[in-house]
């Protein structure tokens, strides 16, 4: 068995994707340890061929070409194919740190760990790689991923987690497929099924804030569809929230509710700011989603949320700020 598998899901990235795979085969393990999964999701671009370069190169990358279906069924389809004891889901505009793959693996084997978090740092398209300072050794925590949520900020994305395969497999997690944000139910599904779980306190993963990304499309069906997908996210965490309540204290459960909650906060958000609030807001009512909750003040501290909610409980007020927005605009 091989002690890591990398899926990397490709559409489109041609200007991104050799800053990733290059960070993926310059690692400080053997390249029989590990695999990289490359899943051409499709792309119409340069994408393909650049993968298959990497396969000639690299024994370790495989590549996996299919129609187009979106995110959440690339990365199962790297997950079907996945035989390494570990798992990191890599996005392909986004690279990890050098050298921090046996580290990640060495901590995950030495602490019998079923879930690893680390940190990230933004990258800003046409911006300068900011330097990563070695972290001071720490202890690690160990805790069940319920007693990790209760004392931890939730991070939604699934590439924050170095995640054992077992336990994927063995609760048969798949994402959500014809869906973006599809890691909102996978993340909490993974972190809750883990027994044993730690934070390595150390920076390994570049995330790229690049404009022609997906969640930054301006067009107006993709803005209507993410809109119903804020919905669809909110609905797939309550599922979560539901299947492991009995597991979470009062903090964890605080913390992931008012995650769940965020989705529509941050969907009123893009409403606003793209001029379809009105449409939102039906899809609210139509779902039973009004009035919006307080969100949790741990992780939403200012004061600007509990205004924020008392104008959005208002959507007459709420999309009339939006029309003289789009007029300013």
């Amino acid at each position: 068995m091989k002690k890591l598998t990398v899926v990397v899901p490709c559409y489109n990235v041609e200007n991104y994707l050799c800053r990733c795979l290059d960070s993926l085969v310059h690692q400080d393990i053997p390249e029989s340890d590990y695999e990289v999964i490359a899943v051409d999701d499709g792309s119409t671009d340069s994408t393909g061929e650049i993968c298959d370069r990497y396969a000639k190169d690299y024994p370790q990358v495989k590549v996996m070409h299919q129609t187009n279906r979106g995110l959440g069924a690339a990365r199962n389809a790297g997950l079907d194919l996945a035989r390494g004891k570990y798992l990191l889901f890599v996005d392909a505009d986004d690279f990890m740190v050098e050298n921090c793959f046996k580290e990640l693996i060495d901590t995950a084997e030495a602490n019998l760990l079923d879930v690893l978090a680390y940190h990230s740092v933004d990258v800003y398209d046409g911006s300068p790689i900011p330097l990563v300072s070695e972290a001071p050794k720490q202890d690690i925590k160990v805790q069940t991923g319920a007693e990790y949520l209760s004392e931890n900020f939730m991070q939604g994305p699934v590439w924050w987690f170095f995640t054992k395969r077992e336990i994927i497999e063995k609760e048969r997690l798949r994402f959500p497929e014809g869906h973006m944000l599809e890691d909102s139910p996978f993340t909490p599904e993974v972190i809750l099924s883990a027994q044993r779980m730690a934070n390595i306190g150390k920076v390994c993963y570049y995330y790229v804030q690049r404009p022609s990304s997906i969640m930054h499309s301006r067009d107006r069906e993709h803005l209507l569809t993410l809109l119903g997908d804020y919905i669809f996210a909110y609905k797939s965490v309550d599922e979560v929230i539901a299947k492991h309540r009995h597991k979470m204290d009062e903090s964890a459960y605080t913390r992931l509710a008012s995650r769940r909650d965020s989705f529509l906060y941050f969907g009123i958000f893009r409403a606003l700011k793209s001029g379809v609030a009105k449409e939102f807001y039906q899809h609210l009512k139509n779902d039973g989603l009004l009035p919006l909750r307080q969100l949790d003040k741990r992780e939403f501290a200012s004061k600007k949320w509990n205004i924020l909610r008392l104008l959005f409980n208002c959507p007459a007020l709420t999309c009339g700020i939006g029309k003289i927005y789009g007029f300013i605009r």
